[in-house]
């Protein structure tokens, strides 16, 4: 059984009835549906009612030439990638450099060749095809990864809440005081890594959504000792260090600078980053080092680690949400947002931040971060 392929749609604008039907003659006799107009307005009524599969206009027309119509369809996110071709009477540069700024795929001048007509249809239509059926692989690539992580991350804390539970159920009154302890140990270790996961998913939301930023405009932000809080960081991680015989050493050297980031942001960016040194760092003997310093009117942080690295592939994407590294080979927890949060609230502030790694050898994150100015 062979499967047909639907017939597309193109609509053609052009104020010039000859025109029109002798573009849309050409287009039927190759089985196109055409859709004509006459206008831009006219036009833009039955773009956003049909959603054609590609449009062909006439630059120069009475009121909404073709100019504001490719303008107005390219600023409706549901017709962004649809291909939109330019007919004019003369090739003229002017036009051409203004309707490729615009978003215009294409330009046929007036006369044209039917060949030329039909095979600049044809490139387009398949060219749009190629990069609709990209953009459905990677949304379906990333909603996979996005139901594994969510599968994997809260399953594992729902399991122990509901088997704590369970035992508290039908062994709760048999239970001493050391057994009882160690269930409401387990019961406070997966409700905690719940909220943990739930505040990373609704802080990289408000990232996302640019509330982040909008509150950042909004409200000054007091100016942070960064030292200080780096060695807050480093104080609170000596303990997950020292479990996993990994040294965690701190030089910093910039005191007495200022930044205009919120003490819970910096915490926050440099946290993940050490925690994340500490988790890939060999157990025995492991070195994280935490640096900070001073250039010119930028302060910068760097968190190294002798670990396992990153591959070569892996640094092109490692800032991207759902994504780890080596998931399938090394056990993390963690949901594959950490570094994606990092980024987020580092470029929030108008700062950047970069990876360097070497494979089997370990990695050095590095933040820079714009100062207080005086």
């Amino acid at each position: 059984m062979t499967t047909q392929t639907p017939q597309r749609t193109i609509l053609v604008v052009d104020d010039e009835t000859s025109v029109r039907q002798i573009v849309a003659f050409l287009l039927e006799e190759q089985d196109y549906k055409v859709l004509q107009a006459s206008d831009g307005l006219t036009a833009l009524a039955l773009v956003e009612r049909q959603s054609p599969d590609l449009i062909i206009s006439d630059i120069r027309m009475p009121g909404m030439d073709g100019f504001a119509l490719c303008e107005r369809v390219r600023a409706n996110p549901a017709l962004v990638q649809t291909p939109f071709v330019f007919l004019t009477a003369k090739e003229q540069r002017s036009d051409m450099r203004r309707g490729m700024g615009l978003g215009a795929d294409d330009y046929l001048t007036k006369p044209f060749e039917a060949e030329e007509l039909l095979a600049a249809v044809s490139v387009r239509l398949a060219r749009a095809a190629e990069t609709r059926a990209a953009i459905d692989r990677a949304d379906t690539d990333l909603q996979d990864k996005i139901i594994r992580s969510l599968t994997h991350e809260f399953r594992t804390p729902l399991s122990l809440v509901m088997g704590y539970t369970e035992l508290l159920e039908s062994s709760g009154p048999e239970l001493d005081e050391a057994e009882l302890t160690k269930v409401l140990q387990g019961l406070h270790t997966g409700s905690r890594r719940l909220m943990d996961l739930v505040e990373d998913f609704l802080l990289l939301s408000k990232i996302r959504a640019g509330v982040i930023a909008r509150e950042i405009t909004a409200k000054p932000v007091q100016s942070a000792n960064p030292d200080l809080v780096i060695q807050m960081v480093v104080e609170e991680f000596q303990k997950q260090a020292a479990t996993r015989n990994v040294l965690l050493e701190v030089d910093c050297r910039s005191e007495d600078l200022g930044l205009n980031v919120r003490e819970d942001h910096l915490f926050e960016i440099a946290g993940r980053l050490v925690d994340n040194a500490i988790k890939f760092s060999k157990r025995n003997g492991g070195h994280v080092r935490v640096t900070t310093s001073r250039q010119d009117d930028i302060w910068l942080l760097a968190v190294a680690d002798e670990g396992i690295g990153i591959n070569e592939k892996a640094l092109s994407w490692i800032f991207e949400a759902f994504r780890q590294v080596d998931r399938g080979r090394i056990e993390q927890q963690g949901s594959g947002i950490g570094l994606t949060i990092v980024r987020g609230l580092v470029e929030a502030y108008g700062g950047t931040v970069r990876v360097q790694s070497i494979s089997g050898q370990g990695s050095t994150f590095y933040v820079s971060l714009p100062l207080a100015s005086s």
